[in-house]
């Protein structure tokens, strides 16, 4: 049975583009004197350049240059390294570092760069591995970014910024008002995609439709030999498929094997769509793959997405994340499965849009629940909610339309009015810091009833003010009144300038020329 479900979800995966890398050999040993004499003899077949930071005599050999000047920078990737030595800067291919002190302090290190520490297995691990590095290697470009939904930033005003904070490999950056990905240092480990609000930044490899309609077709394989509702295990293709593979997959019938490149690859629209369709627990298994990641925006977005099952009575544990290298303490998690209230189905297939698949997972278990609230309050970090106005403090200057990147915040074409439409919103605050009155609070939540949420809504609107000399409507009654108030005591608006702030553009101009 299981060997038929798992046969069901295996789609072809393969990426549209590859990053490259070329080394050539030339290899950077930072270390200590005492320990050179150790460790050169097994790097024979690099070309080296060795630096000491205490500057002890070494003993040279032909593959070895060795560098007298202080090492103050060091950034890069394998076969692009940048080290700078005084005034004289180096490129080479790989870097082993056994200072006490990392030179690059990144979570997950680039690609060609050992910094073992003080653990003799894991120097070992880089001595057998760095004579390898050599050649041409290629690895798959594992996100998608797309820049017209991005919310980092809008005319100069700070927004989101949750993917540089997450990336552990610190391989995004600011590039103004939008985000620079650099396809050299991602490793894939999937943080930002999942703590993006707007899906701007995507895994690709597989992409979201690709893994849904993978569950989908495993699930509907498993219908024909099950009916009680199916637990699902994600695990990584790496550490944790060896386990499996090494205890024959030691659990009851009714758990599903879900394998991807990494955990953090699947998140809240991918469990949400899998309890949606029937499964009655998830378990994202970090079987230890990678001991510099620790998961935490996997786990709050967990905890967001169990709250979410709780406000529907669905259960505050529906999706579990479990940390163990011990396969007798995953196999206890699964043991004993649990009871939940059987739904029907969802019958949706999956697109590629993160925020359209939460929707339509979250409509189907709010019709199937016992509880139907109209709405439920999330974290402040969630990425649905609506934002409110303060009415006498908003002067309808439009600021908050000019930098909301999703098209939430609309104006009123040719009348003083403010809409809102809350479906696109997805609560980066650019609204509310660029808000020049400080009108303009976040307030996260979810409303069930779509319609409602995509409709654009009046949040404010100001009577027109008329041109005193042409009578053009130009500006709000609030607008000008702010303005005169703040000015009316400035000696250079004084009398007839002050007047003229009255004034639209042109009756303006050609008063000042007049006089």
């Amino acid at each position: 049975m299981l060997k038929a479900v798992v046969e069901a979800g295996q789609i072809p995966i393969e990426p549209e583009e590859q990053i490259s890398f070329e080394s050539s050999g030339r290899c950077l040993l930072i270390a200590p004197a005492a320990i050179l004499s150790r460790v050169i003899p097994r790097l024979t077949s690099l070309q080296l350049y060795v630096y000491s930071s205490d500057q002890a005599d070494i003993e040279t050999v032909e593959t070895v240059t060795v560098i007298r000047q202080p090492l103050s920078e060091l950034n890069g990737w394998l076969g692009q390294f940048q080290a700078r030595f005084g005034e004289h800067e180096l490129t080479v291919d790989l870097v082993l570092d056994l200072s006490d002190t990392p030179r690059i302090k990144s979570k997950v290190p680039p690609l060609g760069y050992f910094a073992p520490g003080d653990d003799p297995q894991a120097l070992a691990e880089a001595l057998q591995q760095l004579p390898e590095l050599v050649g041409e290697f290629d690895k798959p470009r594992y996100f998608d970014y797309r820049a017209d939904i991005c919310a980092h930033s809008r005319r100069g005003v700070k927004g989101c910024t949750n993917c540089i904070e997450a990336c552990p490999a610190e391989a995004i950056s600011s590039g103004g008002d939008l985000i620079n990905v650099n396809p050299n240092l991602c490793q894939g480990c999937g943080s930002c995609t999942v703590v993006c609000p707007s899906g701007a930044i995507s895994y690709s490899l597989p992409s979201l439709d690709v893994s849904i309609n993978r569950l989908r077709q495993m699930l509907q394989q498993y219908e024909h030999y099950q009916s009680k509702p199916p637990q699902l295990l994600i695990h990584d293709e790496n550490l944790g498929q060896q386990q499996l593979d090494a205890y024959d997959y030691p659990f009851a019938d009714d758990v599903l094997p879900f394998s991807i490149e990494e955990i953090a690859a699947l998140g809240q629209p991918f469990w949400l769509s899998a309890v949606a369709y029937g499964v009655s627990r998830i378990v994202v298994w970090d079987a230890g793959s990678h001991d510099d990641h620790d998961w935490q925006e996997l786990q709050r977005s967990i905890g967001e997405s169990n709250a979410m099952l709780a406000e529907l009575g669905l259960s505050d544990r529906r999706i579990e994340y479990l940390h163990s290298r011990d396969i007798e303490t995953l196999q206890s998690a699964l043991s004993v499965s649990p009871q939940v209230s059987k739904i029907e189905p969802a019958r949706f297939a999956g697109i590629n849009d993160k925020r359209r698949m939460t929707t339509m997972a979250l409509t189907h278990l709010h019709e199937q629940a016992a509880v139907k609230p109209e709405q439920m309050t999330l974290t402040e970090d969630a990425a649905f909610g609506e934002i409110l106005v303060d009415k006498q403090a908003c002067t309808l200057c439009m600021s908050c339309v000019s930098v909301c990147p999703v098209g939430a915040v609309v104006d009123g074409v040719d009348k003083p009015q403010l809409h809102f439409i809350e479906d696109l919103c997805v609560q980066c605050g650019l609204c509310e810091t660029a808000c020049p009155e400080d009108a303009i609070d976040l307030s996260p939540r979810y409303v069930f009833d779509r319609n409602q949420a995509r409709q654009k809504r009046l949040l404010h609107e100001e009577p027109v003010f008329n041109c005193i000399s042409c009578h053009k409507p130009f500006a709000t009654q609030k607008m000008i009144d702010t303005i005169i108030g703040k000015l009316s005591d400035h000696p250079m608006f004084q009398g007839q300038a002050l007047e003229r702030l009255k004034m639209c553009e042109d009756c303006r101009v050609k008063s000042m020329f007049k006089n």
